[in-house]
């Protein structure tokens, strides 16, 4: 390998980085170290090389989410032309309209990725619960839950009731958050439920829907 020594300083001197080299040249990368660790002008070379892969990496994380983005944009377009479409199907079903109704007074709408429903009523839970399942094709083990609670009451005992309504098993079921303020009075009896769901694409469709209701209700 020695008597390429020459070829590879040459090579090294018009830029080329160790891994390059080491495809051409079945050599080690410590003998590559070796040789070029005292080198002033390698060691620009290497800072280059550094800055050039930076550079690339940069430009390829860019490229990847542009395609990342436009795929996402088509994969929302189809979701908004099936919320539609299905629409015009369920608008008809008492569960549905229920389940719009309750989400559109008690549900959250600004974050994009969640589906957020609080209430303090378990039926109320329950009929949200069905709908996202009968409508949303939902499974019941994917939805999370959130309890916030007064500090006069017991956590275990608001958490067990919750899950028993709901059926929500514990290990989705969050920690549950205390109110911190100046009053400490029991004003709920077992605090304020929040449904879950972690579905940016069913987020999506749910407010097509409420979109699509609202419509409906003021052209009659």
């Amino acid at each position: 390998m020695i008597k390429h020594k020459s070829i590879i300083f040459d090579l090294r001197k018009e830029g080329k980085s160790y891994s390059e080299i080491q495809k051409e040249f079945k050599i080690s990368r410590s003998t590559l170290c070796a040789w070029f660790k005292d080198e002033d002008w390698s060691k620009h070379i290497k800072k280059s090389n550094i800055k050039k892969n930076l550079y690339s990496s940069t430009e390829r994380i860019i490229k990847m989410n542009i395609v990342r983005a436009k795929m996402l944009e088509i994969k929302y377009n189809l979701v908004e032309k099936e919320a539609r479409e299905e629409f015009f199907l369920y608008k008809n079903k008492p569960l549905f309209n229920a389940g719009l109704m309750l989400y559109a007074g008690e549900g959250d709408r600004l974050d994009k990725g969640t589906i957020r429903l609080a209430n303090v009523d378990f039926m109320l839970h329950k009929i949200f619960i069905n709908f996202a399942k009968e409508f949303l094709k939902v499974n019941h083990s994917d939805i999370k839950f959130s309890v916030l609670l007064y500090p006069d009451l017991d956590v275990n005992t608001c958490v067990e009731r919750w899950s028993k309504e709901l059926n929500i098993v514990a290990k989705n079921i969050y920690k549950p958050q205390i109110i911190k303020g100046r009053s400490k009075t029991r004003k709920l009896h077992f605090g304020v439920g929040t449904s879950i769901i972690l579905n940016s694409f069913l987020k999506r469709k749910l407010m097509i829907w409420i979109e699509e209701i609202k419509k409906s209700l003021s052209s009659d």
